[in-house]
């Protein structure tokens, strides 16, 4: 049997025991906006190998790099979403994501990639670590210019 790193498998007790973390620091993660569940038709959360990865990733960037949530809250806002997932220059302007560097991308209830029907659980964005660096924002603060997140 063959499973996508993508796909939602662990249920959040059995995620935060692999991760060594409590259930409400998950839950305190999600909150912040720094991971986004798989929900059940009854709302259960449901983790894959991927955001496990991302978890870990976030511990490391506490215990590291002294950061705390809002740090890497305003590390994920500037990430170029724009860049990453290319979207149509009329759609971008209008977009929240691309004109307010201090929210993510997928917090905002209405941004370019929602209109395109694209979901923020599968965005590449969302998933960060795995494409950041390639393009850096040139309309956000210069904290921008020393971003660089390697896995």
């Amino acid at each position: 049997m063959n499973i996508n790193d993508n796909e939602p498998i662990f249920a959040i007790g059995i995620a935060a025991k692999k991760l060594g973390i409590a259930v409400p620091t998950m839950r305190m993660y999600e909150k912040a906006g720094l991971i986004i569940p798989y929900r059940s038709e009854t709302g259960r959360r449901f983790y894959s190998f991927s955001d496990l990865k991302r978890i870990t990733y976030i511990r490391k960037l506490i215990k590291n790099e002294a950061l705390n949530l809002a740090g890497i809250r305003r590390l994920l806002a500037i990430l170029p979403c724009w860049s990453i997932k290319p979207c149509p220059v009329e759609s971008r302007d209008k977009c929240p994501a691309f004109n307010e560097c201090k929210i993510i991308c997928w917090m905002f209830p209405d941004t370019a990639c929602k209109e395109l029907n694209r979901t923020c659980r599968t965005c590449s964005v969302a998933g960060f670590g795995q494409h950041v660096g390639h393009h850096l924002p040139t309309t956000c603060p210069p904290l921008a210019h020393h971003l660089v997140i390697n896995d």
